[in-house]
């Protein structure tokens, strides 16, 4: 490698004043070692091109190169690599990692040494890496009193001292080994072994089955693998599995029957199984489709979270700073009266004594909340009690917004799998995810108005978010029922990165929405339903049900999101449900869409029915009314060439007569519009209509259907105002900065068609 030796003090001085403060615990303000950086485009700024850029590097992009700046007369360079989710919270999470092994790499090489090669490193995983200057006043071994400040214990937005590095896709995966969930027990896993090509590249394109063919070695028509190898997940690090599977020699005999019965596992325990061909001496390149599944187990009688709001206990943290950041919130908490929830339900991931499907029930009329993000990747169900709903009480779950740090709320969210800790693949499996009953709510967020007004930036928050290194996710059943949402802005549901999402059944029902959104001025953000688009095999819209909801306005951009265009998609057809919702300003700042879709899979079905749209604002509030219906743009090409076919089952959608474009309510985009829209797909004949894609107007104001509809807030512009968004709450509870959508008992509401027919959501009837 061209030598590149750069002494350049003048760079390097600008981070080396903070060396001082170092964790090593130096009182030395001036023996200190200089700093050094890895080279990269965010402190060398010479473009991704740069021949002396850290990066990957390899034909498969699973090696890493690192690049570092010299320093003259040092001892040497100590490298260390971690995953990203064992480290992304700065120099303490460094040092954790340290302590429990958890590190991937820790080397030191001579003066002279100005890279390093890290070859053959697991794909598709985000990496992060630290380097800091060693002295020859030091014996580096238990002394590093002179070495540097650490470079690269940077959080991803301090740029200046953070190199994180992903390394590529693997190549297309033959899929070999899975378990058959039926014959799962508590103790017993039944684990399936293909191996014949024709049965393992069966609706695989033709493209992904030449790549199996180069990349693997096969036995004839059989691909060739010799071992099974079966560990305890890192959720649940310490559960139990029967020696003999954690590295097996698969037999003959096993391979004619097909399956191999593994035991010695423990309840409520998720493994990661793989199958190797011992030939192959690369490790990732040895393994096959990676596979994890959880063992059973009965969940037991639900747990009631009684309200009382403790102090944290100091043997719960690993390390004094997390103890000192938790008892900060516990005064916060205090604050709001609201008992912390998110550990209880952390460590109900790793408790092997608690089962998927687990019951919590929270006391109605008492808050909780959550400080972290809570990862979801066991199934749970979060509910107020049912008596204290039935006594009209509810819990409040606060998603962080409790507090600022500088000028920014610290929010926090639920978060869809989790990352994948080293040598892990497969996905997360959940059985269900459940909210029932609970008012949500982040309190001090802030939106576009409040940027505006010089309150600070607007709040990056969700109900739930996804890792964009997140493993795939395989969720049964999404419920979310009778809920209220306040002040979600960024988005409410994200699905993001490379891996594969699969839901098989989602109900978002009875809830309401409300002060959501307006993240940007343009009512940017993520849509209600962000699906990631990246993966051909998934599919969140198996049989997707929004029902009898009222959205008010809150400026999302859509509620259906699929938008690539790269591929077909492989995992069958959509069964989307969208009925009995009412939609009051949907999203008047951008006229934004219902439905924003591409690449319709085959077999589709769209039922949209009995939804109530409304446009509408006080006298003399100027910003503007337009309200859009969807961007539908084609149907899947079938292998032949042909269209892909979908059915259309709607009707009886309707709304009131104010703000009408030609007689009807969509300003833009109507659904029975024939340029990229549903109506497109009726007339080119790639889709069977059933019923009509008109929404009618009624003849009958907002003001005369309901009691108080209008936004409470009036706009200081066409689309602008700090508070013209917001609402406490939509049925008559909220006072002045509240709305009330109930009906009107007059002779022209029962006589209307809106409520003859029962359109809309039936809760405002009442």
């Amino acid at each position: 490698m061209k030598k590149y030796l750069l002494y350049t003090l003048a760079i390097l001085s600008a981070f080396s004043f903070s060396s001082c403060s170092d964790d090593d615990g130096s009182s030395s303000t001036t023996n200190r070692e200089w700093m050094t950086m890895f080279i990269c485009d965010n402190n060398r700024g010479k473009g991704d091109d740069y021949p002396y850029n850290s990066g990957i590097e390899g034909v498969n992009g699973n090696d890493i190169h690192l690049y570092w700046y010299g320093v003259n007369d040092c001892a040497g360079f100590q490298i260390r690599q971690a995953l990203q989710p064992n480290v992304s919270g700065g120099a303490d999470a460094w040092g954790s990692s340290a302590d429990n092994g958890l590190l991937l790499l820790d080397t030191i090489v001579g003066p002279d040494v100005l890279d390093l090669v890290i070859k053959n490193q697991q794909y598709s995983t985000d990496f992060r890496f630290a380097i800091r200057v060693l002295s020859k006043k030091d014996d580096n071994k238990t002394d590093f009193s002179h070495a540097s400040k650490w470079y690269g214990h940077g959080d991803g937005r301090q740029w200046a001292e953070y190199l994180g590095i992903t390394t590529s896709d693997r190549y297309a995966t033959p899929f070999c080994v899975y378990v058959d969930a039926s014959k799962t027990t508590e103790t017993t896993m039944r684990v399936m072994l293909n191996r014949k090509f024709s049965t393992v590249s069966e609706g695989v394109s033709a493209d992904d089955q030449l790549v199996y063919r180069e990349r693997f070695e096969m036995d004839g028509e059989n691909f060739v693998y010799q071992w099974l190898e079966v560990e305890a997940s890192p959720s649940n690090p310490s559960s139990t599995v029967g020696e003999k599977w954690k590295k097996y020699k698969l037999s003959e005999e096993d391979f004619e029957r097909g399956y191999v019965e593994i035991d010695g596992l423990q309840k409520n325990s998720v493994y990661v199984i793989n199958v190797r061909n011992e030939n192959v001496k690369v490790k990732w390149d040895a393994y096959y489709n990676t596979y994890s599944s959880r063992s059973d187990g009965e969940p037991g009688a639900p747990i009631e979270v009684t309200h009382k709001v403790t102090a944290p206990e100091r043997d719960y943290f690993d390390t004094q700073e997390a103890y000192d950041a938790a008892m900060v919130e516990y005064e916060v908490a205090l604050k709001y009266d609201a008992m912390r929830i998110d550990f209880m339900l952390t460590d109900f991931i790793s408790d092997v004594d608690l089962a998927e499907g687990q019951e919590y029930l929270l006391e109605g009329g008492k808050t909780y909340c959550i400080f972290n993000n809570l990862t979801t990747c066991k199934g749970f169900v979060l509910r107020t009690k049912p008596e204290d709903v039935a006594a009209g009480k509810r819990a409040k779950v606060l998603l962080g917004g409790m507090y600022t740090k500088g000028t920014d709320v610290v929010s926090a969210n639920l978060v869809f799998g989790r990352q994948p800790q080293a040598g892990e693949g497969g996905e997360v499996y959940m059985k269900m995810l459940e909210f029932h009953d609970i008012d949500f709510d982040c309190p001090l967020a802030r939106n576009y108005g409040d940027v505006e007004a010089g309150l600070g930036g607007a709040t990056g928050n969700y109900f739930i978010n996804m890792y964009s290194n997140g493993m795939a996710v395989h969720l049964e059943d999404l419920v979310i029922k009778n809920c209220t949402f306040k002040r979600m802005v960024r988005g409410f549901i994200r699905e993001q990165g490379v891996n594969y999402k699969i839901w098989d059944n989602v109900l978002i029902e009875d809830n309401q929405f409300f002060d959501c959104g307006y993240h940007t001025n343009g009512a940017g953000g993520y849509n209600w339903v962000a699906g990631s688009g990246n993966n051909a095999n998934s599919n969140l819209y198996k049989n997707f049900v929004v029902r009898n909801n009222t959205f008010f306005d809150c400026p999302f951009p859509s509620f259906f999101n699929e938008t690539q265009t790269k591929f077909e998609w492989k995992a069958g057809a959509w069964n989307i449900t969208f009925e009995n919702n009412t939609l009051v300003n949907w999203n008047t700042r951008a006229a934004g869409n219902v439905f924003n879709m591409r690449r319709l899979p085959d077999g589709s079905v769209f039922n949209v029915k009995n939804n109530l749209i409304i446009l509408t604002k006080k006298d003399g509030d100027p910003r503007d009314m337009v309200m859009g219906g969807a961007d539908i743009r084609n149907t899947a090409t079938m292998d032949d060439g042909t269209a892909g076919h979908v059915t259309l089952n709607f009707g009886n959608n309707y709304s009131t007569n104010t703000f009408l474009t030609n007689g009807q309510i969509f300003s833009t985009n109507a659904w029975n519009s024939t340029k990229n829209n549903f109506g497109t797909l009726v007339s080119n004949q790639s889709a069977t209509l059933n019923g009509s894609l008109d929404v009618l107007a009624d003849d009958i104001s907002p003001t005369e259907l309901m009691v108080s509809p209008n936004p409470p807030h009036v706009a200081s512009g066409k689309a602008a105002g700090q508070f013209m968004h917001r609402a406490d709450a939509l049925d008559g509870t909220g006072g002045s900065d509240g709305a009330n959508l109930y009906y009107n008992k007059t002779d022209k509401v029962f006589n209307s068609a809106i409520y003859k027919n029962n359109v809309g959501d039936p809760r405002w009837r009442k």
